[in-house]
Order: C-alpha cells, then sequence, then structure tokens
C-alpha cells in the first residue's frame, strides 16, 4: 500500500513501476533483472489500473473484457467471462455500452478483467474510487484470491481499506 497526500507521488510512483513512466534516477528490477523501456516481458506480467478505468465507451462491457483479454493474452470460454461478470454485479449489462453505466460500473468492468487476469502483479492506483461497499468488497476478494495464488499487488488508495489483509505501507508522506 502507498500512501501519502495528493501531489506526494503515488500515482507517479506506480506509473513507474508499471513502466508506463521512466525514472529519473535509479532502475527498476523484476525478478532479479533490470527492466528496460517498452520491456515487453514485463509488461506481459503486469495489470496497472490507473485513475480511469482504460475502456472504449463506445463498446459494450463484452467486447471492453474481449478485447482486453486479448491484449492479455487471455482466450476464455463465454462461461468464465459470464461467471466473472455476474461475481461483479454486471451480468445483465453485458452487452450494454460502456458509456452509459456509473463510474462505479465502469471500475467494476475493470475489476472484472483484473479477475480474469493472469498477470501475476496487479498495480491498481485509487480503484476504490467510485466503488459501492459491494464493489469495494469484490474488489477485496480479487485481491485475497490474487494474493493467495502467491500474485503481488501494490495499490495506493486516500481511503482506509476495508479489508482484512496483511499490508505493507509505503507512506511517501508531504508533498512538495
Amino acid at each position: 500500500m502507498v500512501s501519502g497526500p495528493n501531489g506526494s507521488g503515488k500515482t507517479s510512483l506506480l506509473r513507474i513501476l508499471a513502466n508506463i513512466t521512466q525514472a529519473d534516477e535509479g532502475q527498476l528490477i523484476w525478478q532479479d533483472r533490470p527492466v528496460h523501456r517498452n520491456d515487453s516481458d514485463y509488461r506481459q506480467q503486469v495489470v496497472y489500473g490507473g485513475h480511469a478505468p482504460g475502456l472504449n465507451g463506445s463498446l459494450s462491457v463484452q467486447e471492453n473484457l474481449d478485447s482486453l483479454l486479448l491484449q492479455d493474452g487471455v482466450a476464455l470460454k463465454q462461461e468464465a467471462c459470464d461467471q466473472a461478470l455476474l461475481s461483479g454485479g454486471l451480468l445483465a449489462y453485458r452487452r450494454v455500452p460502456v458509456r452509459q453505466l456509473s463510474a462505479g460500473q465502469r471500475r467494476r468492468v475493470f475489476l472484472v478483467r483484473l479477475s480474469l487476469s493472469n498477470r501475476p502483479l496487479w498495480i491498481l492506483d485509487e480503484q476504490l474510487t467510485a466503488l459501492d461497499s459491494a464493489g469495494q468488497k469484490f474488489l477485496g476478494e480479487l485481491i485475497a484470491r490474487h494474493l493467495e495464488k502467491q500474485g503481488a499487488v501494490i495499490l495506493t488508495s486516500h481511503q482506509t481499506l476495508p479489508w482484512k489483509l496483511d499490508v505493507q505501507q509505503l507512506d511517501l508522506g508531504r508533498a512538495c
């Protein structure tokens, strides 16, 4: 868990860890090897969830998931996708264009993608934003299952985490 006030560098740090932004100094190391700019091997290990869920508003929930999972290299049967949509409270919305969903529902579409991902490192920036209590519970369950499978999660939040997980905290302190 990375914490700190607005402007303290939480998002910048996560973008560096996701290899989206280069650090001014230092080096990113993953599994004992340096990660270089546009490192496709590293990118295949990471799911990054930023402030915006990264969805195409003109596509349906199902079309967005199909596209994102294809990018992730995940081939699923429709049954598995339907089960994930049901768990995320979105099965009834699968054919609805994403632009018609609330912010919390759009966040849940990303969480469904996360639940179907096989990538070991999840980097999640403010994923509690716009989620109701059921959505927060869903995210907590996803994280717990991912950790049980030896996955790793790095996240930021301005909210107190509503789950009981073994959390290591990095506090970035004050903004400059």
